[in-house]
């Protein structure tokens, strides 16, 4: 999005409500149908994603990307985050890949923030080939671009299998290419 924000906003991102597009392509990947589809279709107003986002957030802090604002901009909603100095964690992992202490680290970090969801309900749905986690300059993770689906939704066992299926893909990927080498 190449849009001018007011002075305001100019220490933060914006990201446009295009999400959608991305959770219902995962729900037919799963073969979860259009019954999945058009359940999470009618719970995804942006002003209840938005709730949603806040939710999830709280849940993790320190490891989850922190929504501030859902806003109209020229026409469009948009949701105002947190900005990241950091970049995507696979981008990286390969300069980072001599230090076993920080992989460690953002091991228990992935490890320790999705049980979080998990735990209190929600799930990432998002995380396959570790996309989705940036890494900043601190070594912390954050998660960004969640499903944020609503804690009622039948197939939600589907999504938490996934969730935990990344992790062990995240982890494997840099133990196999860079401390188990």
């Amino acid at each position: 999005m190449n849009k001018k924000l007011d002075d305001s906003l100019s220490d933060v991102f914006v990201k446009p409500e295009t999400g959608l597009y991305t959770e219902l392509f995962l729900i037919e990947e799963l073969g979860l149908g259009k019954k999945a589809g058009n359940y999470l279709k009618a719970k995804y107003s942006p002003n209840e994603r938005f709730k949603m986002m806040k939710r999830e957030y709280n849940t993790a802090p320190e490891n989850i990307v922190k929504p501030i604002a859902l806003k109209e901009l020229d026409g469009e909603k948009v949701y105002i985050l947190e900005k990241i100095t950091g970049n995507m964690f696979m981008d990286s992992l390969y300069k980072v890949r001599e230090n076993k202490q920080l992989l460690y680290s953002i091991k228990q970090q992935l490890e320790s923030t999705v049980e979080k969801l998990h735990s209190n309900g929600y799930v990432h749905g998002d995380l396959m080939g570790a996309n989705n986690i940036m890494l900043t300059k601190d070594g912390k993770i954050k998660l960004i671009d969640s499903l944020y689906i609503p804690k009622n939704f039948e197939y939600k066992k589907a999504f938490i299998e996934l969730d935990n299926n990344a992790v062990k893909s995240v982890i494997n990927t840099m133990y196999t290419k860079f401390i188990g080498r």
